[in-house]
């Protein structure tokens, strides 16, 4: 493993200036065992939710435009008890279908840093949560992507790294795929948050995410998640493009929050399991795109956008241009 850069230069100093009798009060962290990565994604197909509200909007409008949306597997997020509850028809149509199910758990207290209001109430419920996903999930092994934005949020500390801990133990010992989740490449450095990685126990996980909900590129993406890899004990990583076509929105000084429902947006490359490119284990639709950021860039709902939606296809590259056209022409109801 290699240390974060920061924490590597200061070893060094200290190792530098000390006398022996110091050195040996101060000795190198203890080396971690990694688990053994075990590649859920090599040769899967990604499971495709015939249930999603992009779905029943397609189907009630008779919006044909939705296709290149809702024929593209995506990941299900997990929110509450509520959204627990519908886990096991996922496992059982991801077992019918021969596919991998990706889910996001999306639950932990405080989970926005906004005292407390978001998430679970507390630490043990949450555990109590977790155990409840694994009992839902039964027999079926699924990715899960671990709690976006915990790892570089601001209110990050060791109570939050101990819950993060200990969930991944809880579902790892059950048989699932976690990756956690490590921000993206234009918030914390790799150095930085590859400390909090180690802090929350990513050498049990399979390995991370990165970019998840963001638009930056999937070569910049997939640039810094080398960085963080080689600092981590070379996790395998996977990226969210499910937004980032057109790279991230532009900063306006007029406009700190041109990022959240941004004008012009556009849908990435389609979800990958090919794994062609080192350390990356696949690219993922892991935001579902379509749902809003929130009340903001002209929305009033953090749920499916029928306008956010159609502004990703019409600037799609790989959409087809009929298909573009007629999500330009459409009327949203």
């Amino acid at each position: 493993m290699r240390l974060a850069p920061t924490l590597a230069v200061f070893l060094m100093v200290v190792a530098g200036c000390a006398s022996p009798a110091e050195t040996t009060l101060h000795p190198d962290p203890p080396a971690r065992t990694y688990a053994a990565l075990q590649h859920p994604f090599r040769g899967a197909s990604l499971y495709l939710d015939r249930d999603s509200t992009a779905q029943r909007y397609e189907t009630a409008q008779g919006a044909a435009w939705l296709g290149p949306i809702t024929g593209t597997p995506q990941a299900r997020w997990l929110n509450s008890a509520q959204d627990v509850a519908a886990v096991p028809r996922l496992a059982e149509d991801a077992r019918q279908q021969g596919s991998l199910l990706v889910l996001v758990a999306y639950n932990l207290p405080n989970r926005g840093c906004t005292d407390h209001r978001e998430g679970a109430p507390d630490p043990e419920a949450y555990q109590r949560w977790i155990g409840s996903l694994v009992k839902a999930l039964g027999g079926t092994r699924a990715v899960v992507v671990m709690e976006p934005d915990a790892v570089p949020a601001d209110c990050f500390d060791a109570t939050r790294a101990a819950t993060l801990r200990q969930a991944i133990g809880t579902l790892v010992d059950a048989g699932q795929y976690v990756y956690l989740d490590a921000g993206h490449s234009h918030w914390k450095s790799s150095g930085e948050t590859a400390e909090r990685l180690l802090a929350a126990g990513i050498e049990k996980a399979e390995g991370f995410a990165v970019n998840v909900s963001n638009r930056q590129t999937t070569d910049d993406s997939y640039r810094w998640g080398r960085e963080l890899s080689d600092l981590v004990g070379d996790r395998e990583f996977v990226i969210d493009t499910s937004r980032n076509g057109l790279g991230p929105p532009p900063d306006d000084p007029k406009d700190d929050k041109e990022w959240c429902n941004p004008a012009k947006q556009a849908l990435g490359q389609r979800p990958s399991t090919a794994g062609d490119r080192p350390g990356l284990a696949a690219l993922l639709w892991i935001k579902r795109p379509g749902e809003s950021d929130g009340p903001c860039g002209g929305e009033t709902t953090y749920f499916f956008a029928p306008r956010q939606a159609r502004n990703l296809i019409v600037n799609a590259a790989w959409v087809d241009a009929p298909t573009r056209a007629a999500a330009g022409r459409s009327a949203l109801g």
